[in-house]
């Protein structure tokens, strides 16, 4: 079976002939071409080659293109980036709108298409991977999330007492974002891409469920919709970790196709609200466990995870963000582990 019919019969509610496994390989990619996060995170070539590459070795079941995944937006939206020196991924520096005293956000400038950012960039980094792989496997583009956009604006905590002194503000705000958003994702739908929406700025409990009630759902749902409405692509998700179960008629409500769960997540609690929906569970390992090779501490947990998944045609596995300094055979070693654990 191939991995683009597994990921479509788990929607379908069946079950396929096996878990499919989805690592998230960023930073990871541009370790198996020899070069740094930074330098194939501002070129659309090699960000293709390093998604191809990684899936050339491990042959996951999802493919994800993307380095720096909160900043493509951000910096299109005013907000300086560290070069991504060494191993290290660029990085958000300051806030662009930190140093109002008020919110103000008509001084935002919407950034226009051309070479000026890297919105192009991932747009033909992505159809790049479509085109070579799309028929056999899902792809997805990587974007920050309308709400993530905008905490990288204003910064967190200036953001958290927007919400309290001036709301509305904070809604103009998170307008302009979620158009920023809802305009790329039109882009890489048309080339054949899933997109996945990241809002790891949105986490429990960084902020409660009443804020993410708020200030997330309908700028995220605001984008999911159109994606659905307009495309036949590869369906769009949310993505952030977290106590997601806290959460789950929430993403029910914005329409995401995955949601993120750790090992101690109450996956019963979710089942039980999604239950008939076509919405992907995806169980995920601890990175570093894997980078450092504890293997007694990954069975353990791959463990659990099996155990919480028996009975259900719509799990995944995966885990967080592979390091850059993960080797190759240690990711395979757990690629072995999660298929070995699903068999049981």
């Amino acid at each position: 079976m191939k991995s683009i019919d597994r990921l479509r019969c788990i929607l379908a509610g069946e079950r396929p002939d096996r878990f499919p496994w989805i690592p998230s390989i960023y930073e990871h990619g541009p370790r198996l071409l020899g070069k740094s996060p930074g330098e194939v995170s501002r070129d659309a070539d090699l960000m293709a080659q390093a998604a191809l590459k990684a899936y050339e070795l491990y042959d996951h079941d999802l493919v994800t293109v993307g380095v720096d995944l909160y900043n493509v937006e951000a910096e299109a939206l005013g907000c300086p980036l560290s070069a991504g020196e060494g191993n290290s991924i660029p990085g958000v520096v300051s806030h662009p709108l930190a140093s109002q005293d008020a919110l103000d956000a008509s001084a935002l400038a919407m950034p226009e298409r051309g070479e000026a950012n890297r919105l192009d960039l991932l747009v033909g980094a992505t159809g790049q991977v479509v085109d070579a792989i799309g028929r056999d496997v899902w792809v997805y583009g990587c974007m920050g999330g309308p709400f993530s956009q905008a905490v990288e604006l204003r910064g967190f905590e200036n953001l958290i007492g927007d919400m309290i002194d001036d709301p509305a503000a904070v809604r103009l705000l998170l307008d302009k974002t979620a158009e920023l958003s809802l305009d790329q994702a039109r882009r890489l739908s048309s080339r054949g891409a899933g997109v996945y929406l990241y809002e790891s700025w949105a986490t429990l409990p960084l902020i409660a469920p009443s804020i993410f009630e708020q200030f997330v759902v309908p700028y995220n749902k605001r984008v999911i919709s159109a994606v659905r409405a307009e495309f036949d692509t590869p369906p769009p998700a949310v993505i952030m970790g977290g106590d997601t179960a806290l959460l789950i008629d929430q993403f029910i409500e914005v329409g995401t196709a995955l949601v993120v769960a750790d090992f101690n997540t109450d996956f019963d609690y979710i089942t039980s609200r999604i239950a008939g929906r076509p919405m992907i569970v995806r169980g995920c390992a601890d990175p570093k466990m894997i980078e450092r090779g504890d293997w007694a501490g990954l069975a353990g947990a791959l463990a659990r995870l099996a155990a919480k998944a028996a009975g259900l045609s719509n799990f995944v596995w995966g885990c967080g963000c592979v390091s850059y300094n993960t080797t190759t055979e240690n990711v395979l070693r757990f690629k072995d582990m999660c298929l070995q654990a699903g068999r049981r």
